[in-house]
């Protein structure tokens, strides 16, 4: 699983891709991530699953540590 975060001064995104083999903490990660802050997210792939999170900078902060501390358990 793979973790991209960009800061675009005004608005953040946060892209999240893994394979076909991390489907479940994927959508977990993602889940948290959403959970967490009010964001939007858009999904993409079958085999390789790409979701993209975006909002203001503070609330995708929030969604990357949501999603990344996810991740690790």
């Amino acid at each position: 699983m793979k973790f991209d975060f960009v800061d675009k001064a005004a608005v953040a995104t946060l892209t999240i891709t893994s394979n076909l083999l991390e489907f479940r903490r994927h959508n977990r990660a993602v889940d948290a991530a959403l959970l967490s802050a009010d964001v939007v997210a858009r999904t993409s792939g079958v085999f390789i699953r790409k979701t993209v999170i975006s909002g203001p900078v503070t609330r995708g902060l929030r969604a990357y540590r949501a999603a990344t501390r996810e991740a690790g358990q």
